[in-house]
C-alpha cells in the first residue's frame, strides 16, 4: 500500500536539474567559507576550466543560489549564508533514549528526500534526510514543489511503525503542529496550520508537508514525512494553490535564520509528538491544533473530482478529519487524501 495524505508547497515549474550534481557540491563547499574565491582559483581546486566554473555558477544562480560577484574579487556567498551540516545539527540535538540511533543525512542535491527515505525503508526506526536542493520536489496532489538551492528547508523524517498508529491518516496535521512548536521555540511568529498540513501566515504559505505510506494498512509501516519550508525570500515563487508564498526571512527579518538550529528544533519536535501520537492517535493534539486552525469557521471552497462546493469549515474531528458544513447545513467529515480546501478568492 502506498497513499498520500498530506499537502506541501508548489511551485510555478519544474526545478533546474543539474547536469553534474557532484560538481555543483563540490563548488558550494568551497563557497561555503564566506570567503571571496576568484575563477581561477575555484577552477584550480575543482580541477576543471575557467569557463566550467562560469558555467556552474550560471546553474547555481538558475537553481536559486544566491551570488555575490566582483570583477576582482570573485565570488561568495552572502554573509551570514551557511550550508546545513550534519555535525552541526547533532551538535546539541536532545532525544529521548529510544531514537538515540537516528540516522541523520545531509545531502547537496536530491531527486526528492522523501523518495531518497522511501526506496530505502531499512536501517534504524528512524531516519531523516536533509537537502540543500531537489529536482523533483513535489507535493499533494502531483503538484510541484520548488526551493531555492540553500535558502530552504527540505527535510523528510522516515520511521517504522510495527502497528500503524491510531488516526494514521492525522500524521500530517501532527508534523504541522511540530512545526509550529519548534518555529516559536526559534522565535519567530508560530504559523497556523491551514488543513491539511499548510503553515501559514494569513493569506501567505510558509511551508507545508507531505506524508507517505509503504507497507500494510495494519502494520508494519514505513511512513516518510517531508517538510518544505520557505527560510528566505529567494524560495518564494507564486503557487498553484491560491495563496502567495511568504518566508521566515519576510516574516521575521530581524530573528536569525540558522537552518541547522531549525533542522534541529524540528526533529526535536516532531519526534516527541510521534511518541504521543503512536500511542493514543490525534485525540491528544485536537485542542493544539483548535488553537491553530486556520480554516476555523471561515467560508471555504471544497474542490472534488466532481466540481466544487462552498461552505464553512467547522474544526477537526478527533480523528484529524475535517468538517465541513455545505451552505445548506449539512456537515460532512473530510479526509484530506480525497479533497482540497482553498479560501474564496
Amino acid at each position: 500500500m502506498e497513499s498520500s495524505t498530506a499537502s506541501a508547497l508548489s511551485g510555478a515549474r519544474a526545478s533546474r536539474v543539474p547536469r553534474d550534481p557532484d560538481a555543483i557540491a563540490a563548488l558550494v563547499t568551497l563557497l561555503g567559507d564566506g570567503k571571496w574565491h576568484t575563477g581561477p582559483q575555484l577552477a584550480d581546486r575543482l580541477g576543471v576550466s575557467r569557463s566550467a566554473v562560469w558555467k556552474k555558477m550560471r546553474t547555481l544562480e538558475e537553481m536559486g543560489l544566491r551570488l555575490e560577484r566582483d570583477r576582482m574579487s570573485g565570488y561568495r556567498l552572502p554573509a551570514g549564508s551557511r550550508t546545513l551540516s550534519r555535525e552541526r545539527i547533532r551538535a546539541g540535538l536532545r532525544l529521548p533514549v529510544k531514537w538515540r540511533e537516528t540516522s541523520i543525512e545531509v545531502l547537496s542535491i536530491v531527486d526528492s528526500t522523501n523518495d531518497r527515505l522511501l526506496r530505502e525503508p531499512t536501517g534504524p526506526a528512524l531516519r531523516v534526510c536533509l537537502a540543500e536542493y531537489q529536482t523533483k520536489g513535489r507535493g499533494r496532489r502531483g503538484r510541484i514543489w520548488w526551493g531555492a538551492y540553500g535558502a530552504s528547508l527540505l527535510l523528510s523524517w522516515g520511521v517504522r511503525f510495527t502497528v500503524a498508529p491510531p488516526d494514521l491518516q492525522a500524521l500530517g496535521l501532527v508534523s504541522a503542529l511540530a512545526a509550529n512548536r519548534a518555529l516559536a521555540r526559534a522565535g519567530f511568529p508560530p504559523p497556523l496550520i491551514k488543513w491539511p498540513n499548510d503553515l501559514v501566515y494569513g493569506r501567505t504559505k510558509l511551508g507545508g508537508i507531505l506524508v507517505e505510506l509503504s507497507g500494510e494498512s495494519g502494520g508494519p509501516l514505513w511512513s516518510v514525512t517531508g517538510l518544505g519550508l520557505n527560510v528566505d525570500a529567494a524560495s518564494c515563487r507564486p503557487h498553484s494553490t491560491g495563496l502567495e508564498p511568504v518566508s521566515l526571512e519576510s516574516a521575521a527579518p530581524d530573528v536569525p535564520r540558522d537552518r541547522n538550529v531549525l533542522a534541529r528544533l524540528l526533529i526535536e519536535e516532531w519526534v516527541q509528538a510521534v511518541d504521543v501520537f503512536q500511542m493514543h492517535g490525534f485525540k491528544p493534539f485536537q485542542e493544539r491544533f483548535r488553537d491553530s486552525d486556520a480554516l476555523l469557521n471561515q467560508p471555504v471552497v471544497l474542490h472534488e473530482q466532481t466540481g466544487t462546493r462552498n461552505g464553512w469549515a467547522r474544526g477537526v474531528r478527533g480523528d484529524g478529519a475535517l468538517w465541513f458544513e455545505a451552505t445548506s447545513g449539512i456537515r460532512e467529515a473530510l479526509v484530506a487524501g480525497e479533497v482540497s480546501i482553498r479560501l474564496p478568492a
